[in-house]
């Protein structure tokens, strides 16, 4: 029997590390990629129709923010835990993130198995 697979919303406004990360997480986690977005309202409307279990959401985007856009984001897949994704090493910006709802704050930086690692056991509980 297979294992589940999370089914995964990534939003963030760069192509190239969309598939970067959709990558990463396909290849080295139980995950799917059943969305992308490119900018904050896209999330909201793609975690609506999706549905998703894992939502990441980059901090830096245009129309809405990663930190604008996680409440809504939260209520239109309100089983779904929202990771937000940055390239800035704030620790403010981090508690102000998990302040507003989301399960856990990564950097960008991080190397491909550990971020797919680290998303699997915060799926896990």
């Amino acid at each position: 029997m297979k294992a589940p697979r999370f089914r995964v919303l990534l939003a963030d406004d760069v192509a190239n590390l969309r598939v970067l990360v959709r990558l990463a997480l396909e290849l080295h986690g139980p995950f799917e990629v059943v969305a992308e977005a490119e900018n904050g309202a896209e999330a909201v409307e793609r975690a609506r129709e999706f549905g998703p279990d894992l939502v990441l959401l980059d901090v830096s985007m245009p129309v809405l923010d990663g930190i604008e856009a996680l409440p809504a984001v939260r209520a239109a897949a309100p089983d779904a835990k929202v990771v937000v994704l940055s390239a800035f090493e704030e620790r403010r910006l981090a508690r102000t993130a998990i302040a507003a709802g989301a399960a856990d704050y990564v950097e960008k930086g991080i190397e491909p198995r550990a971020l797919a690692a680290r998303l699997t056991k915060l799926m896990a509980g």
